[in-house]
């Protein structure tokens, strides 16, 4: 007996109806793997760390729409400045008067201070001025080792002080050579003294002049660079709106 057909034994249409259903049961496989589960969205995977949002800067908030930022006038800089220009020509003179006084005080320290007749011993081109404690000594004279009246100058209007009493200058004089140097003045007695001491000149005051000077410039060197650094700030400013 020959074995018959799917058509032959399903005379109905079973043959058709058995590739309709495998072809819906694939169609429907499909479906159910890409379409989305109705219950909502898919919960997140175990042991994934928390959600963090990306790290922003701290900005600082902008002006309202139409009114723009306070601009610094760096105040602060043109008051610093001013200040400067008025304490560096004080600071000068307050550094030049210390350093006066002080050549001052030395000129009246280190002297010899003599009675009137007596000797001092000078070396070879010294240079000493003669201070008498009174006005009434005259003609003061300056005698060296050899014996010979030595040249002398005449140099008033300085009074120096010092442990001994105030002294009036009255001339000055040079050591050619080395030796005891007589001095002695008229009007004077024997126990009146006499200071022989370093002549004044004004090189003695060039070192207090040159830093008094100096503080003074650069307090002003200063103020001029606090004005151009606040002119090229506030120009800076201008250009940037």
């Amino acid at each position: 007996m020959n074995a018959r057909s799917p058509s032959t034994m399903h005379p109905n249409g079973w043959g058709t109806d058995i590739g309709r259903f495998t072809a819906n049961l694939t169609c429907y496989a499909t479906t159910a793997v890409e379409a989305p589960p109705e219950d909502g969205p898919m919960s997140a995977p175990q042991n994934q760390p928390p959600y963090q949002p990306p790290y922003q800067p701290q900005y600082q908030a902008a002006p309202p729409y139409g009114q723009q930022r306070p601009r610094q006038n760096h105040v602060g800089k043109l008051v610093v400045a001013i200040i400067l220009f008025v304490i560096g020509p004080l600071m000068g003179l307050a550094i030049w008067g210390i350093g006066s006084v002080i050549t001052v005080a030395s000129i009246a320290t280190s002297g010899d201070v003599v009675t009137n007749g007596q000797q001092v011993t000078l070396s070879s081109n010294d240079e000493r001025a003669l201070y008498v404690s009174t006005a009434a000594a005259n003609n003061c004279t300056v005698v060296d080792p050899d014996g010979k009246e030595v040249p002398t100058s005449p140099n008033g209007g300085m009074t120096i002080s010092n442990n001994d009493g105030d002294f009036n200058s009255v001339l000055t004089f040079k050591a050619d050579t080395s030796g005891d140097y007589r001095v002695s003045c008229e009007g004077l007695d024997d126990t009146e003294a006499i200071l022989v001491g370093p002549t004044f000149t004004f090189s003695k005051f060039t070192v207090p002049l040159i830093a008094g000077l100096a503080a003074g410039a650069i307090c002003w060197i200063l103020a001029i660079i606090l004005l151009i650094w606040r002119h090229r700030a506030l120009a800076a400013q201008n250009q940037a709106g």
